[in-house]
């Protein structure tokens, strides 16, 4: 048996060299003169120079399997910080740094570890994979879906889990930001990990003259583990689900500003929120979350030497939460957070964010406000190091904003990735 295992083995292994080793030694018989032995016979000179061989080509079969391969990647985002308290609240892939509730968190974190696995699975469908290990507390699938490629009258169809397209921000990974920690509303409209749950999406690109797509998607979002801060989604029985509406529109303005704006719903069921005492309030109540965002890009034209350009992002959400009993009040809140970021050299980026909860406020929604300062050096498209420094302040006994005691909060981020990732959703 043994014997005839290393009689195949070696045939294979012969057979896989064949053709280069017949393309190196041995030449055609019907290999007729060179140009440059043509020349020599014009010019009157004996010709020297011998028939050049074909080049060696690559197994076919060896091509074939290394085809089939996925595109693999890693990204690394390791983050050291110190804050005054504990922050109002944390998303996922916030940096959560060792400290109790009467502590001042600090020290280092992994704050995510990211593997993507994408391909192209045949004419027809594409899939992607994204697992992470946020804040080293397990390895979660951040997305895991399937995108048709080739459907009629413009549409696209997404299933699996991933991120909504709601807004601006939640569809992007951490390695998408432009600052260490995600926005406030995100974890306060969107939840914890945003809005990212089994689901299926259906998009349309609308034929007009300029960009604009229509997208509709339903999730089944599961039931948050903290009802400390009412989660807009997760509550109900399990046909109960999240449905949202998106309309995303793209203008070039004029050769050096460009537009990407969208217009945003989203309807589902609250699990409702423990107050001090840990009665629990509006469980299975239905909410309805209506915002927009806007992006503007201004880059000038002919600037390679200088590598300005600077983007604006905002983005808001309003929610009504209504009463599990006809006769209850709906209570209504929101939030919205607004930055700049410039790029001022070709390896500098700065960003300036401020941020806004309970606008307007609610019984369920306290005014909270956080400043947010990055600088970020890109060592190439692959590694960059920033620095983010924050200021929050939660009111107290229905104040205004900036009116209870300040939080300080300063954090390292290095990001590594390498790998072939692909490109994410702008």
């Amino acid at each position: 048996m043994k014997t005839a295992l290393a009689a195949v083995l070696c045939a294979s292994v012969a057979w896989a060299q064949a053709p280069a080793d017949a393309g190196v030694d041995e030449v055609p018989a019907n290999a007729g003169p060179s140009l440059a032995d043509e020349l020599d016979v014009a010019a009157g000179v004996s010709p020297t120079s011998t028939p050049v061989a074909p080049a060696p080509t690559a197994n076919p079969v060896l091509r074939a399997f290394q085809s089939l391969n996925p595109d693999l990647s890693v990204v690394l985002d390791a983050t050291g910080g110190l804050a005054g308290a504990p922050s109002y609240s944390l998303s996922g892939d916030d940096p959560e740094l060792r400290g109790g509730p009467a502590e001042h968190p600090a020290g280092f974190t992994v704050q995510e570890a990211e593997i993507g696995i994408q391909a192209v699975v045949d004419p027809y469908f594409r899939g992607d994979l994204f697992l992470t290990i946020p804040n080293l507390q397990g390895l979660e699938v951040e997305e895991g879906y399937v995108t048709s490629t080739s459907l009629p009258a413009d549409l696209q169809v997404k299933a699996g889990i991933f991120r909504s397209a709601l807004g601006r921000q939640n569809g992007q990974h951490l390695h998408g930001q432009d600052f260490t920690r995600r926005p406030l509303l995100n974890e306060a409209y969107l939840g914890a990990d945003g809005l990212r749950a089994p689901g299926l999406q259906v998009s349309w690109l609308v034929p007009t003259p300029f960009f604009l797509q229509l997208t509709g998607e339903a999730f089944s979002v599961g039931a948050p583990e903290d009802t400390a801060h009412l989660s807009t989604f997760g509550g109900g029985r399990r046909v109960d689900l999240a449905y949202t509406a998106e309309l995303k529109t793209f203008v070039p303005v004029t050769d050096t500003v460009s537009v990407y704006g969208g217009l945003d719903a989203a309807t589902g069921v609250t699990p409702g929120v423990t107050d001090a005492d840990g009665v629990l309030h509006r469980a299975g109540a239905r909410t309805f979350l209506e915002g927009f965002d806007l992006y503007v890009k201004y880059k000038p034209l002919n600037v390679a030497g200088g590598f300005f350009s600077l983007a604006w992002t905002t983005e808001l959400f309003v929610r009504q939460v209504l009463g599990p009993e006809v006769l209850d009040d709906t209570l209504v809140d929101g939030g919205l957070y607004s930055q700049l970021v410039a790029q001022v050299s070709r390896r500098v980026f700065l960003g300036l964010r401020q941020d806004f909860l309970g606008l307007p406020s609610s019984a369920l929604q306290a005014r909270v406000q956080r400043t947010s300062f990055s600088a970020t050096f890109a060592f190439s498209e692959f590694a960059r190091l920033r620095a983010h420094v924050e200021r929050e302040t939660t009111a107290t006994d229905g104040l205004g904003f900036f009116s209870g005691p300040p939080v300080w909060g300063a954090y390292l981020q290095l990001e590594v990735s390498y790998g072939a990732h692909g490109a994410h959703p702008f």
